[in-house]
């Protein structure tokens, strides 16, 4: 009585090639989740940095409405980077350091250590935020209130032409106004 073999070394070679395409075409995915993960990640830090400025300057002009921001300067500048020129952090937010010379300028920095520092060396996060203020204005009447902008850039170490950023924005009406 013949036997048969279930399956001949050409079937088997196949089937391994068929299998190894397959996993190295799941292998190639793996890097593109990772960096699309880390972007998800950077683009929290910022949305969370810009959302807790944003609120801290509201608070401050609602409760003092005339003692204004002073706008950033202009956040194309490349001199403005994470070396000197950093004050420390702003009382109300141990993450967000205030440059000492440019106005409306902070640095965010996010660390897997205790408290953030701008010399540590877990940095998970950093990036520039541009802080400037418009007006709201409604067929004449002035000093309604203000519209607060936040444009936060990161990584920080680029220069700002290769920073992904994002844009922020919040509507502050006057308390103090009375309509004419």
């Amino acid at each position: 009585m013949k036997r048969k073999h279930p399956f001949n070394m050409i079937e088997i070679m196949l089937a391994l090639g068929v299998c190894a395409i397959g996993i190295t075409s799941i292998m190639v995915l793996f890097p593109v989740g990772s960096a699309a993960t880390r972007d998800a990640a950077m683009e929290t830090y910022a949305a969370h940095a810009a959302d807790q400025m944003l609120h801290m300057l509201k608070y401050k002009m609602i409760t003092s409405w005339d003692t204004g921001i002073v706008p950033a300067t202009n956040p194309q500048d490349d001199s403005i980077t994470t070396g000197a020129g950093w004050g420390g952090a702003e009382p109300e937010m141990d993450t967000i350091f205030k440059h000492s010379t440019a106005s409306g300028v902070y640095q965010v920095i996010s660390d897997r250590g205790t408290t953030p520092s701008l010399t540590s060396e877990n940095i998970d996060f950093r990036s520039i935020m541009f802080v400037w203020l418009t007006d709201i204005s409604i067929v004449g009447n002035q000093n309604i209130g203000i519209t607060l902008n936040i444009e936060v850039t990161w990584p920080a170490e680029l220069p700002y032409a290769s920073r992904q950023k994002g844009y922020y924005s919040l509507e502050v009406f006057n308390p103090n106004y009375v309509a004419p």
